[in-house]
């Protein structure tokens, strides 16, 4: 049996004929699982699956077969095979980095050229070898992806039920709710240290004047956008692990949660308002009963990063708009953001604060004439301004944070959020005493809202994570205790 398998094998390498099928779907299938294997939270809705079937798969089994038919009835039919070769060699890279990245590096682009020449000067002529690698290339991703979906198929749902009964809480109170989550908006506390060095107290005083409660030592339980907001919106920890019968954090946070549930139990209407859609991008069935992205509006070979929508005009007119419904509102603005997600070249920690502060800054001015739009139409709202993590200033860019960081400034820096509150009443002092970290938001919001404080008594701890392996976010470690 070994023998025919090598035979077979050899027979393949070595025989007249040609694979241009096999050629472009081996490029093809390499890239899909590749793709799928390092973005599959991002890719993994039925929809996307099927575009990225007809684009990673069938464009480059045609590409290769026409361009091989073409040049093998030309009178360079002889360079038929070659064509094959440098057809994959073309495709790969442009699937791996991209046209844009692969035109931007002149380094890049003068390989493939330096190889182009190398296949024409030389002959070369039996890509089937380049097949065979290109497949054994495909098992590290294909492993990766079983990996993704067994842990799909695997991981435990039971972080998301509740200790009590709180999904049947009934207000007392129906005040409309604007939760405005500026990203990697930082604290009092570290804007004052050493590594932001920042006077943002003149913002401060505004949001005091307008009777906002500022809680100075509030933080994130974990460190990114999505882990951060689906612990929030849940009201549970999920310990970085949270994926599950095939829902991330994006089918978490804008998808049906307690949180959302909670409100429309209580017949609030829900709205969420973003200007980049950074947390649709994988299709979610969204929960919320009005977006202002719709799912057809979304490319499909990006982040939502570069997809901008301005909201501020938005957020008035669906106010004005829905003036007979208790509303809630997610709104999230992109300011100040974090410092760089990758190493540049000329880039530097004081350089990055600089770009950090420029960007704190703006969120300052919008913040002041979107808090002013609410007021001014509706002056009896609660409005949370809660980011979703700190800066990460004292960083050059943000992987370096992905270790066991020991240093409790930079601690600070990656989890040290913004909150400021702007309560209807005094009797808010009741209830948010223990209002330290995101996971228990909602909990003692809904408390407040309900005038049960029985909720308290499943107050979350207000443990920070953080992840010490860059390759696996669910290998994680306590950075901030209780």
């Amino acid at each position: 049996m070994k023998f025919d398998v090598k035979e077979k094998f050899n027979n393949f390498l070595n025989n007249t004929k040609d694979y241009p099928i096999l050629s472009g779907f081996s490029v093809g299938f390499y890239a899909f699982v590749f793709y799928f294997s390092n973005n599959f939270d991002l890719v993994n809705s039925w929809q996307q699956t099927f575009v990225f079937l007809i684009d990673f798969i069938v464009f480059p089994i045609m590409i290769v077969f026409v361009i091989f038919k073409i040049i093998q009835k030309s009178k360079f039919s002889s360079f038929a095979a070659q064509g094959i070769l440098m057809m994959m060699l073309f495709l790969l890279p442009i699937y791996l980095f991209g046209i844009p990245n692969l035109l931007a590096s002149y380094k890049k682009m003068g390989l493939l050229i330096i190889l182009f020449v190398f296949l024409i000067k030389f002959k070369i002529h039996n890509y089937k070898y380049f097949i065979v690698l290109v497949f054994f290339m495909s098992v590290l991703p294909i492993l990766k992806l079983v990996k993704i979906i067994s842990l799909n198929y695997l991981n435990s749902v039971e972080w998301k039920l509740q200790p009590d009964a709180i999904l049947k809480s009934e207000f007392k109170k129906n005040p409309n709710i604007y939760y405005i989550q500026p990203d990697g908006y930082t604290n009092e506390i570290n804007l004052k240290g050493p590594l932001y060095r920042f006077d943002n107290s003149a913002f401060d005083n505004w949001l005091k004047d307008r009777q906002f409660t500022l809680y100075d030592n509030y933080r994130s339980n974990y460190s990114s956008t999505l882990y951060s907001n689906s612990s929030c919106f849940f009201m549970k920890h999920h310990f970085s692990n949270e994926f599950s019968k095939f829902n991330y954090a994006r089918d978490l946070i804008v998808g049906k949660n307690p949180v959302l549930e909670i409100f429309k139990n209580n017949n609030y209407k829900t709205f969420f308002l973003t200007e980049i859609p950074y947390l649709l991008m994988n299709r979610p069935s969204v929960y919320f009963d009005y977006c202002n992205y719709k799912l057809d509006e979304l490319p499909f070979f990006k982040d939502g990063l570069s997809c901008y929508k301005g909201i501020t005009n938005e957020i008035e007119n669906q106010i004005v708009n829905n003036k007979k419904t208790n509303n809630f509102f997610f709104i999230e603005k992109f300011n100040p953001g974090h410092i760089s997600n990758a190493k540049k070249s000329n880039s530097s920690i004081e350089k990055e604060r600089i770009e950090y502060i420029k960007g704190l800054k703006t969120a300052n001015v919008w913040l002041m004439k979107t808090i002013n739009i609410i007021e001014n139409n509706d002056p009896k709202a609660i409005i949370i301004i809660g980011a979703d993590h700190g800066g990460y200033v004292g960083f050059e860019y943000t992987p370096q944070a992905q270790n066991k960081i020991t240093n409790r400034k930079l601690l600070n820096s990656i989890f040290g959020a913004k909150l400021a509150i702007k309560w209807n009443d005094s009797r808010h002092t009741d209830y948010d005493g223990q209002l330290k970290t995101s996971v228990n938001l909602f909990r003692i919001l809904f408390s407040y809202l309900s005038e049960d404080k029985l909720l308290l008594n499943n107050l979350q701890p207000n443990t920070s994570y953080n992840c010490y392996d860059s390759t696996d976010f669910s290998k994680i470690y306590k950075a901030i205790e209780n």
